[in-house]
């Protein structure tokens, strides 16, 4: 695989200031580790910038919480240090030992809580209620429609009665069919004065019902405030003493010590280059990797490269060249071997500038194993 030349060059920690830019977006750096805890923040980074993280958030008693984890989410360290390089992050430590609420904080959540609860438990009440009453009316309402249609059935029925025997009454029995006549419209005109009764029946309203409803619905949430069982969850770690004093907007730092050595440069770098290519990168430990390589939203698609960092002038066994290709081969990905040379050489030692990394050169290569690849 021929050398993946870069779409745009990396910013370097000798032109970052003290101050983070204008939109930079807040990582909170929790025991060494850069986290999420904002919604909107991890679709950000996830659908402009390529980082999609790791969600770490759980819930306690909840049923295959590992399939649905939510925030924080939890950032690699090349991920980190790629953000923060290019400017588009900085990071706040936090401090790891939060303060305990008061005894006073605790029943005033408390108290809110069940307020709220049985706020809830009125308003599905009165939901209720207010579905039977309507209920009822419709029921009422089918039974009145049912009933007219009975009776104009029996006055069709009557009017075919009376022609029927106008038609047999033709000849000599006059006066007997006018008798008969006068008792069938006698009969007709009681059934339309009970129909016309029955309509003016009135019929069961529910406005007052609803008003009502409406009326005590409108008190409960006037009086209840919106926090308690359901509160809003806030964007960062709550913390009385937070302070925003301590911001890292170049690396590495005391409390980020990455990257340190050439092999940390040579992971960043990496991550870097592929990253521009328009690659995204995910933990590979378990596919015996360092990385996941995916062409695009891993989401979408299936990783095609797991990767190994070779450093320098790093020696590869023959031996290695062929786990690492029947690795990829058992695993269904190519492997890919990425190549970093700063031209330097020498121990694992600490550095304080990584002005050159820009300079470095990165190649990789791929492994086809049994006619894959």
């Amino acid at each position: 695989m021929d050398t993946l030349p870069k779409n745009g060059e990396s910013s370097t920690v000798g032109s970052q200031s003290s101050l983070p830019k204008e939109g930079s977006v807040t990582l909170y750096l929790v025991d060494g580790k850069a986290t999420v805890w904002d919604a909107q923040v991890a679709a950000t980074l996830h659908c402009v910038h390529h980082i999609s993280g790791l969600r770490a958030g759980t819930l306690p008693g909840v049923s295959q919480q590992n399939g649905f984890l939510g925030l924080p989410l939890t950032l690699m360290q090349e991920e980190t240090a790629y953000l923060v390089r290019q400017g588009i992050a900085h990071l706040i430590p936090l401090s790891l030992n939060p303060t305990v609420p008061s005894p006073s904080e605790i029943a005033q959540h408390t108290a809110a809580r069940i307020q709220r609860v049985r706020y809830l438990e009125d308003r599905a009440r009165e939901d209720e209620l207010a579905r039977r009453a309507n209920s009822k009316a419709e029921f009422e309402r089918a039974g009145e429609k049912a009933r007219e249609k009975r009776e104009a059935r029996a006055r069709a029925k009557a009017v075919k009665e009376r022609e029927r025997v106008a038609r047999a009454a033709q000849g000599g029995e006059g006066e007997g069919v006018l008798i008969e006549e006068e008792a069938l419209k006698g009969s007709g005109k009681k059934e339309k004065k009970n129909v016309d009764n029955q309509k003016e029946k009135p019929v069961p309203s529910t406005t007052t019902t609803k008003s009502t409803t409406i009326s005590s619905r409108d008190a409960i949430s006037s009086t209840t405030p919106s926090p308690g069982y359901f509160h809003t969850v806030p964007s960062h770690p709550s913390h009385p003493a937070f302070s925003t004093a301590t911001i890292i907007t170049s690396l590495p730092h005391p409390l980020f010590p990455f990257p340190s050595t050439p092999r940390d440069r040579a992971l960043l770098g990496v991550f870097t280059t592929l990253q521009h290519q328009n690659y995204r990168m995910g933990l590979g430990p378990r596919f015996g990797g360092e990385y996941l390589i995916y062409p695009g939203d891993y989401l979408r698609y299936h990783a095609h490269f797991t990767s190994q960092v070779i450093v320098r002038d790093q020696f590869i066994r023959p031996a290695e060249i062929v786990a690492w290709g029947r690795l990829g081969t058992g695993t269904k990905k190519a492997g890919l071997l990425c190549c970093w040379d700063d031209g330097k050489r020498g121990d694992d030692k600490l550095v304080e500038r990584i002005e050159d990394d820009d300079k470095a050169e990165i190649e990789f290569y791929s492994l086809e194993w049994a006619n894959f690849g």
